[in-house]
């Protein structure tokens, strides 16, 4: 009885040490955004008050700035439409490779997977200069196409090696059997592997939409006025007369709702679909 009442004792104080880690964790992950929304409701005075207020009248003004005099809305607007177009682009070229690949192991297969994964190993600055020069010459800086083509090139290897992963955790006999049923090559991925693959493909989606939604080097160096995206847009509040502090945080908080959306809706599919392509590959 003693020996279970240690190991009871044991276990309670491990749980207890473990629930005090993840605390003081998420304490370290969420207090930074929960200053942030603080300052997003303070006016000028009440942002730059010592000590910090924590009790005071908030305020919309600096949301009502940003989006009535700063035109965040047409910049938001932009971000949405790039990071969506390049999502679905990338879904749809690379969710066929991913699967042409688990497919066919060859030595081919596995060279054209090696130059795919090495063309997202540089950093995303040695490409902006090519693809500044190349687009000045096409006439695609400041263009939504030139954004959702530069972001679909660059996600694409990234969805091609996550999908990857989830057609190899499929057993292949799921596919055999598709085969000797008559089911041709297409009818077997339509029909087979898009169903069984849902989780995963909404997983990779999730990520290729986050890549790009928080994508900045690139926005700041190929759009001008027409294409800029809410994270430059956010940038552009710094400026010679100072900096719109409370307005920044407003945007800030805008450009975190997405996130927060994703998690409260389809968290399931998410973590269903990370842990579903985890074990291959």
């Amino acid at each position: 009885m003693i020996g279970v009442q240690d190991r009871s004792a044991k276990a309670a104080v491990l749980n207890a040490s473990g629930y005090t880690v993840v605390f003081l964790y998420l304490l370290f992950v969420l207090f930074p955004i929960f200053w942030i929304a603080l300052l997003s409701v303070k006016n000028e005075v009440q942002a730059f008050a010592n000590p910090p207020l924590l009790i005071f009248q908030p305020t919309s003004d600096n949301y009502y700035n940003l989006f009535f005099e700063e035109n965040f809305g047409d910049y938001l607007l932009n971000s949405i439409i790039v990071a969506v177009s390049s999502s679905v682009i990338c879904l749809v070229f690379g969710v066929p490779m991913a699967y042409a690949s688990a497919r066919r192991k060859t030595k081919a297969t596995q060279r054209i997977l090696i130059w795919v994964l090495l063309s997202r190993m540089a950093p995303a600055m040695t490409y902006v200069i090519p693809y500044f020069v190349v687009f000045s010459q096409l006439r695609l800086i400041d263009t939504h196409f030139g954004l959702v083509l530069t972001y679909s090139t660059l996600n694409l290897p990234l969805v091609i090696w996550l999908m990857r992963s989830f057609f190899l955790d499929t057993p292949s006999e799921i596919y055999d059997a598709a085969s000797m049923d008559g089911a041709s090559t297409f009818q077997t991925f339509f029909q087979v592997a898009l169903p069984m693959s849902t989780p995963g493909i909404t997983s990779t989606g999730i990520i290729a939409f986050v890549v790009a939604w928080n994508e900045f080097i690139f926005a700041l160096v190929l759009t001008r006025r027409h294409a800029v995206t809410a994270q430059i847009g956010i940038g552009n509040l710094q400026k010679y007369e100072g900096t719109e502090w409370g307005q920044m945080a407003a945007g800030a908080i805008i450009l975190i709702l997405p996130a927060i959306v994703i998690s409260l809706f389809i968290s399931k599919f998410f973590v269903q679909g990370l842990t579903s392509g985890s074990t291959k590959g």
